[in-house]
């Protein structure tokens, strides 16, 4: 797991993440399908994944985020926060009710299991 926003002023994360492990296989894809990353962390603000392609940072994307084992499958409005070969760490824009209960879900589960 990792901590939320640090009182030194170095961490700008307003929002806790919680690391979701390799075994998990959450995909990150496009909304055609096409796979774009396995996730790694997930916050309240947003996730971090290992990319299959390279990004750019502030770009504007929609993401589906799908792990098969709670059958959860929903898309994201985002923005590129970072991109780098090993991590691209993306902000959600305009999350809506039933995505945010759907990070929720995701939270809990990977928070729970510490992987």
């Amino acid at each position: 797991m990792t901590q939320g926003a640090a009182k030194s002023g170095t961490e700008r994360r307003r929002f806790e993440r919680v690391d979701v492990g390799y075994a998990a296989k959450v995909r990150v894809t496009d909304p055609k399908g096409q796979l774009l990353g396995t996730l790694r962390q997930i916050g309240r603000g947003g996730i971090a994944f290992e990319p299959e392609k390279p990004f750019k940072k502030d770009k504007k994307l929609k993401l589906v985020i799908s792990d098969d084992s709670e059958k959860i499958r929903f898309q994201v409005n985002v923005v590129v926060r970072y991109a780098g070969p090993r991590q691209v760490g993306v902000e959600f824009r305009d999350l809506d009710a039933e995505a945010a209960v759907d990070v929720g879900i995701l939270i809990g589960k990977y928070y729970e299991s510490g992987s």
